[in-house]
């Protein structure tokens, strides 16, 4: 998969507040915020590598939306994915001409149930609600959808002249 040197690198960029609210729920000590920390240290040193990007689905089973977005599997290596039970999701941006990468969601890709996959954490950054509220109607947080995103001052879609997913 060529996670070694010469493969082209992006910037990541973790947002305190998304940090604080996908990895420091986590209980100290657990193998997903372990994996969560120590990937952090390399990704806001080093980057992160294209070769490990997988484009999310665009419509996801269970109802998820995540348009644009890219998944990354943890712990980051080259050992197959059934491996690495974790995920990070991330958004792309550009600012001053320089791609990026801001992290939207960290959590165990296929959990137990009862336990929501961090495609669904993802789900609930980008549209206000996780997809099994939107499919039975009950409401979750009445606000626009937003990205928070270190060059766009967390301001909603609408405000900043994008799209919004």
């Amino acid at each position: 998969m060529g996670t070694g040197p010469g493969a082209p690198q992006v910037e990541v960029r973790i947002p305190g507040r998304v940090w604080a609210e996908e990895v420091e729920r986590l209980r100290s000590g657990s193998a997903a915020r372990q994996s969560a920390e120590r990937e952090r240290r390399r990704l806001e040193r080093d980057g992160l590598s294209l070769t490990q990007l997988i484009a999310c689905d665009p419509a996801g089973p269970g109802g998820t939306r995540l348009s644009g977005l890219f998944k990354v599997y943890v712990p980051i290596s080259d050992e197959p994915a059934s491996q690495r039970p974790f995920g990070f999701i991330f958004s792309p941006g550009v600012e001053n001409g320089r791609p990026y990468l801001a992290l939207v969601a960290f959590g165990e890709r296929h959990p137990r149930p009862g336990t929501r996959a961090v495609y669904e954490r993802a789900h609930r950054h980008l549209h206000g609600r996780f997809p099994s509220q939107e499919r039975t109607g009950l409401q979750g947080p009445a606000h626009t959808p937003r990205v928070q995103s270190p060059s766009l001052g967390g301001r909603r879609a609408s405000e900043r002249g994008g799209h919004q997913r």
